[in-house]
């Protein structure tokens, strides 16, 4: 197949047509060469002309930046001792802490909101990063998730650290509630 066959059929079309021009002098729109006077052989003068349209203006509604809302969830560490009360009972597991992270502006009710969103941004939404802190090898583990958005990507994160100094250096404020 041409690939120019198109534009061809397009440029013959349009040369074909009936040109279309008005003039304040002319009055009512004149059709083409008529069998009143010579033709013209410039094919410029067969293209139909277009009206021209009034100039249009769309509001736009500003687009607002998509914003971050985060849910965040830590349990743990483990109580003090696991070992038994004198009378046979161990202590109860910790209760999940869970609190709301919102950006852009700051708020919810995360008690760090400000610090904890600068470490999302730093990190470009990331909640575990490196760290060269040196935590003690104690294992008090700590389970943390997230869930939301962040600048309007979706967040979905869960990990389980040795401990809350390891928490810590790998997420910054966002887990520190």
């Amino acid at each position: 197949m041409n690939t120019h066959t198109p534009a061809a059929l397009l440029a013959a079309l349009l040369l074909a047509a009936p040109a279309v021009t008005a003039s304040p002098s002319d009055g009512p729109a004149s059709q083409g060469p008529t069998s009143h006077g010579p033709t013209s052989h410039d094919p410029a003068s067969h293209a139909p002309t277009l009206p021209t349209l009034p100039a249009v203006t769309v509001p736009v509604a500003p687009v607002a930046p998509a914003g971050t809302t985060v849910r965040l969830t830590v349990t743990g560490p483990a109580p003090a001792t696991t070992a038994p009360t004198p009378d046979g009972a161990t202590a109860p597991a910790p209760a999940p802490r869970t609190v709301t992270l919102r950006c852009d502006p700051a708020g919810g009710d995360h008690p760090r909101a400000d610090e904890a969103c600068a470490d999302l941004d730093a990190t470009q939404g990331r909640i575990d990063r490196e760290s060269d802190t040196a935590c003690i090898l104690l294992y008090d583990p700590v389970e943390v998730r997230a869930e939301g958005v962040w600048h309007g990507r979706p967040v979905s994160f869960a990990r389980q650290y040795g401990n809350t100094c390891e928490l810590n250096a790998r997420t910054g404020a966002v887990f520190a509630f």
